[in-house]
């Protein structure tokens, strides 16, 4: 009873010290990593980049000055809920998982951990042409 009374402090010392434990925070990548995975200019529009800040990067697809679209690939390490709407088994894009943001957005996750997303600004930018564009990035130097 004695060696039981002595092993319960012990015990509850290695338990709070295994809770206690700090998890590092994930990397994320800067937003100025991911612009080379970015589709060039092409059929007319032109890629025009915007924002760039950690974690994410921004461009807008130009048609003649009038924005058409923006693309964007975010880092989900600094939001992994934002990888909820990637169902298994969803449809996919070029291979990776798919998912409908909202009524103009299309989005694909790469690698378990980057989203890459096109969301049409015009409403004659369709649902079509950001899958075509989806197509286009550089999703290798992403994984």
């Amino acid at each position: 009873m004695k060696k039981l009374a002595l092993l319960v402090p012990l015990l509850l010392v290695l338990a709070l010290a295994y809770c206690s434990r700090s998890t590092p925070e994930p990397q994320i990548v800067p937003g100025k990593n991911f612009n080379s995975a970015f589709p060039k200019s092409a059929g007319g529009l032109t890629v025009q980049f915007t924002q760039e800040k950690e974690g994410y990067s921004q461009a807008d697809l130009l048609k003649d000055g009038k924005k058409m679209a923006q693309l964007s690939i975010s880092d989900t390490n600094s939001n992994p809920s934002a990888r909820d709407k990637f169902k298994p088994g969803a449809r996919t894009i070029a291979g990776h998982p798919s998912a409908t943001v909202g009524s103009l957005g299309t989005a694909i996750l790469v690698g378990n951990r980057y989203q890459v997303q096109v969301r049409s600004i015009d409403p004659a930018f369709t649902a079509q042409e950001r899958e075509a564009w989806l197509t286009q990035f550089q999703l290798g130097g992403l994984k």
